[in-house]
């Protein structure tokens, strides 16, 4: 009977990670959903759907392969000669073959993904619900006199930052410690 070792992604720390990925990977794409069917929802909807969500995926994008890195260290250590240096890739073994091209498929559906949503949040943050009710909360009378005001049909961004890529990046550091 030939009895395969278990891969180095069963660890506890890589399984962790997967855990992590899985579940944030599925409210990332419930939010989108959410997002383009136009639920109402609270300004802290975008915040978790376009910010804290992605983060978390990526940590736990980053959290597997560290996983793989300690179990294959772990088993290298245990049996120094059965294991070697570095891994070994062969495209000509199906099972090889079959990962590698899942690893390519849900890379390019985290491309698109990341794509999408970082075009979200760059919008999120600029819209008039980030700056008046997540972003300057301090700020909640001028939202409410704005809200009223003839000055309700122009977004802040068009006055208070500037154009360009540099006006977005110093506006975006110079209000972050207000989040």
């Amino acid at each position: 009977m030939n009895q395969r070792t278990p891969g180095l992604v069963r660890n506890s720390i890589s399984l962790v990670g997967a855990a992590l990925v899985l579940v944030s990977l599925a409210n990332v794409l419930f939010l989108l959903l959410a997002d383009v069917f136009a639920v109402r929802a609270t300004p802290y909807f975008g915040v978790f759907a376009y910010m804290i969500f992605p983060a978390v995926l990526i940590l736990g994008l980053l959290i597997i392969p560290v996983g793989m890195l300690l179990e294959r260290r772990r088993r290298r250590r245990r049996a120094p000669g059965e294991i070697p240096p570095f891994p070994r890739i062969d495209l000509n073994v199906p099972t090889h073959r079959q990962a590698f091209g899942l690893f390519l498929g849900f890379t390019a559906f985290f491309l698109v993904l990341s794509t999408v949503g970082s075009y979200r949040a760059y919008q999120f943050s600029d819209s008039v619900t980030f700056c008046g009710q997540v972003c300057h909360s301090v700020m909640k009378p001028e939202f409410t006199a704005y809200q009223a005001s003839p000055h309700a049909r122009v977004p802040c961004v068009e006055c208070h930052v500037g154009a360009g890529a540099t006006w977005f990046v110093r506006s975006k550091l110079s209000g972050t410690y207000q989040v």
